[in-house]
């Protein structure tokens, strides 16, 4: 959001303020805490309950929760009304393609109650209506390819404004080995809905698909960035059940070859409605994307000269340099160009 980079960028530049933080896995409750001060957030929270066969119980008053299961089943009573749900195996059980993810939603001035066993992660944010809890469960949500190439992943979106919360904007995403995420660079921290940008905050927790055995083994990583081209170039390792408040500005995120990774991702701000702006600079790779689909259907070129090459990708509008990089990509893509 626009007000927590004024307040936080330039902190979290001069590392002041730690935007990451890594889950123990022992403790149970709010993790990030926008109002502390050491929390880079004004709106958004997270935490994760860790269940028992006693209930725990949470009053949610003026703010609405999204629960997510990471592992294990639930039993769960808001207002009056029952919820079960579980999530065998974790977020990677199914494979790629397919996820076994789903959510309860918690709204404002209830009670909740739950109990069993396992894990679940929540977030939390000022609601801006009165709306009724619900429970979105596997079989009910859709798994979407976004992205082309090496910045290609999986998509889930669990629960928006547009199908049952006030503010809350909840899913998980899937990348592959060795992909980007994020990317085209996009931000949502601007209130400037006629040019296509929302004012949002968000926080990842990034999920790898194995574990170290010892203490003095290295973990599965990645790198997530942020950056806003002015204030703020900051670079972060990411290993398991690490937690990334994001303030605002671009945030792209890429997983190693070593490992696949599944983020778990929350928005919460002022105003309903979600538009995010892409980055003027690398806008190109969504034309790209649109020259690959061109390409694919043509599956018998796989030889192209240079000057058939420009011939069909003069209608994208690339400049010297966006089509020098097209080249490049379409070679590691399997093309001969010459």
């Amino acid at each position: 959001m626009e007000s927590t980079m004024e307040k936080y960028a330039r902190r979290i530049e001069n590392s002041q303020v730690d935007p990451i933080i890594k889950y123990n896995g022992l403790t149970s409750g709010l993790l990030l805490d926008p109002l502390r001060e050491e929390t880079p957030l004004e709106i958004l929270g997270f935490g994760i309950l860790r269940l028992t066969s006693e209930y725990i119980i949470i009053e949610t008053r003026e703010r609405e929760m999204v629960l997510v299961p990471q592992e294990g089943v639930f039993d769960a009573e808001v207002s009056g009304r029952r919820f079960h749900g579980e999530r065998r195996g974790g977020p990677f059980a199914l494979g790629p393609g397919k996820s076994n993810a789903s959510a309860l939603y918690v709204p404002s001035d209830s009670i909740l109650k739950i109990r069993g066993e396992g894990e679940m992660a929540y977030y939390e944010a000022p609601a801006l209506s009165q709306k009724a809890p619900f429970y979105r469960s596997s079989a009910e949500i859709s798994v979407v390819s976004r992205g082309d190439w090496v910045w290609r992943r999986d998509v889930v979106s669990l629960v928006n404004p547009n199908d049952g919360s006030s503010n809350l904007i909840v899913g998980e995403t899937y990348s592959p080995p060795g992909f980007w995420s994020g990317t085209p660079l996009h931000r949502h921290d601007r209130d400037a809905l006629p040019s296509g940008e929302s004012d949002h905050e968000e926080i990842y927790y990034h999920r790898f698909s194995w574990e170290k055995k010892g203490k003095d083994e290295y973990d599965p990583y990645g790198v997530q960035i942020l950056m806003d081209g002015q204030r703020l170039r900051k670079a972060y390792l990411i290993t398991d059940k690490c937690l990334m408040a994001i303030p605002g500005g671009c945030h792209p995120v890429v997983v190693s070859p070593v490992s696949e990774l599944i983020y778990l991702w929350g928005l919460g701000g002022r105003k309903t409605e979600l538009a995010m702006k892409d980055i003027p600079e690398f806008a190109h790779l969504k034309r790209f994307e649109e020259f690959f689909k061109v390409l694919e259907g043509e599956r018998e070129i796989k030889k192209l000269g240079r000057e058939k090459l420009k011939g069909l990708a003069g209608p994208y509008g690339f400049s010297k340099e966006e089509f020098t990089l097209l080249i490049a990509t379409l070679v590691e893509k399997g093309y001969e160009i010459n």
